[in-house]
């Protein structure tokens, strides 16, 4: 509420400086023209000097104009600036009353000569009487001494204008108003296909327009080649500016997209420099229309390729693990504990052999397959701890919490072995009586599949950077944000990784 009633009250004070500056202005400089051309006011003002007066008074008003300027700024660091841009808006509205007034004389001498070419003599004197009427003069002459006036006016009023908007009057004074930059590290075609498309969608009725009530409300869009990159531009019917964008290189790589409010060619030159509030609302609509879409699409292009990238990188890994789990040397030692076992115990060697084919067949099966399922990923960790704890004897036990309605529930695959591997190889790998927990669960509409080993505890995150980051990046490319890896210490020692995705309908 206070901060409203700042706003109102500050609003309400430049509304007050503004009226107080256009009654000094039209005023003063009315009466400094007088008591400067003739002696016209009355001998009992007592002017002293009056041509001195005059120069005075117009003075002090031009001082009030600068003033009222001046409080947009920050103090003296930016008086300098806005006294200097104050009376850039003044000569501008003076271009632009001096083309009013020739617009005048010009249809008042196009219309004696019409009526001339006629032949209608009297009427032509009759009008050429009325545009020399005494009163008709001192009506010119009037328009000529408020000259100062007006321009003051209606500089006064772009500036108030300008300053609804925070930090437009300073933007405008220091240039930086009228152009708008956008980085994109984007493909270069991708870049100019898309740029294409939204800027040719801005001619369309169907879409907001510019918002100005006395110019078009859409624009006409004219594309050229400078230097080898395009230029598109953007033009208003009845508007003095017109929006330049174009594409250009940047050093060390990407683009830029820069989008200029510049001044027309042909009678708009009149204007002299960008006028203020045309150039603002085309910096508003662009940024609106074009540059925050642009932003927004580019960002969705990048995402999405940066997704594929990470999808490359995790059928890579998802290839390296496959290796890893039927290397030679695993290979090697299990067929060798085979061959011990059958000499050993008949029954113990089928049994590991039964399991390293079932291991194999479920390693190949999650190479070719893009998906999997809970009781799948289960199965093959079930397969390797079975044959891990033929080798390794007492040293290793394990156990599976797994509710049977979870069993069938998509699960990505070659995630969960590599956990399972990761506390065989650096969790227990030092332990007399290692135990690995493997269990499933659903809290918060999410699917969490969690390893738990007694091992080191954190210590033996030492030995898996690489395969825990393999696992976050392929989670970040199937499902972004929507799922993560979670990993930490148990109480007591130990280490548990839960791997948390979403719960997705079941795989019947």
């Amino acid at each position: 509420m206070s901060t409203l009633l700042t706003q109102a009250k500050s609003s309400l004070i430049s509304v007050l400086l503004l009226s107080g500056l256009v009654l000094v202005a039209l005023s003063g400089t009315v009466v400094a023209g007088m008591s400067l051309l003739a002696g016209w006011l009355p001998q009992d003002w007592n002017l002293p000097r009056r041509e001195f007066g005059g120069i005075l008074t117009l003075l002090a008003v031009q001082l009030v104009y600068i003033g009222f300027a001046v409080r947009f700024g920050r103090g003296r660091a930016t008086a300098g600036l806005l006294t200097r841009y104050a009376m850039a808006l003044q000569l501008q509205a003076l271009a632009e009353l001096l083309v009013l007034a020739l617009t005048v004389v010009a249809v008042s001498g196009g219309m004696v000569l019409l009526i001339g070419l006629a032949g209608d003599h009297e009427a032509k004197r009759d009008l050429l009487t009325w545009i020399v009427e005494e009163s008709n003069l001192l009506t010119a002459l009037l328009f000529v001494l408020m000259l100062p006036g007006l321009t003051m006016l209606a500089g006064a009023w772009r500036l108030h204008a300008l300053s609804r908007t925070p930090g437009a009057v300073l933007a405008a004074a220091d240039g930086s108003l009228a152009q708008r930059e956008l980085a994109a590290g984007a493909d270069a075609g991708d870049l100019r296909h898309t740029l294409s498309t939204m800027l040719e969608g801005l001619t369309d009725r169907t879409r907001p327009g510019l918002g100005r009530l006395w110019y078009a409300a859409h624009p006409r869009l004219h594309v050229r080649e400078v230097a080898g990159h395009p230029e598109y531009e953007l033009v208003w019917s009845n508007c003095p500016m017109k929006l330049v964008v174009s594409l250009h290189e940047v050093e060390g790589g990407g683009q830029r997209v820069l989008a200029r409010s510049v001044l027309r060619g042909g009678w708009h030159q009149v204007e002299l420099f960008a006028t203020p509030l045309d150039a603002l609302a085309q910096m508003q609509y662009i940024d609106t229309q074009l540059l925050g879409p642009l932003r927004d699409q580019l960002a969705k292009v990048s995402a999405e390729r940066q997704r594929d990238a990470l999808r490359e990188r995790a059928i890579e890994t998802q290839l390296r693990i496959l290796q890893a789990q039927i290397e030679p040397h695993f290979l090697f030692n299990t067929l060798a504990n085979v061959r011990h076992l059958y000499r050993s115990s008949v029954e113990a060697g089928e049994d590991m052999m039964d399991h390293l084919i079932a291991y194999l067949r479920s390693a190949m099966d999650d190479l070719r397959a893009e998906d999997s399922t809970v009781v799948r990923e289960m199965d093959l960790a079930m397969h390797y701890l079975a044959i891990m704890k033929i080798r390794m004897g007492d040293r290793l036990s394990y156990r599976f919490i797994l509710p049977d309605e979870l069993l069938q529930h998509p699960f990505p695959p070659a995630m969960l072995i590599s956990l399972v591997e990761n506390a065989i190889k650096h969790g227990i790998a030092g332990s007399e009586r290692g135990e690995i927990v493997l269990s499933a669960g659903v809290a918060a509409g999410k699917l969490r599949l969690r390893v738990l080993d007694n091992g080191a505890g954190l210590s033996s995150v030492g030995g898996t950077g690489v395969g825990l980051s393999n696992i976050r990046q392929r989670l970040e490319a199937m499902f972004g944000s929507a799922a993560w890896l979670e990993v930490g210490a148990e109480p007591g020692a130990g280490f548990t990784a839960t791997i948390v995705i979403p719960l997705q309908e079941r795989k019947d």
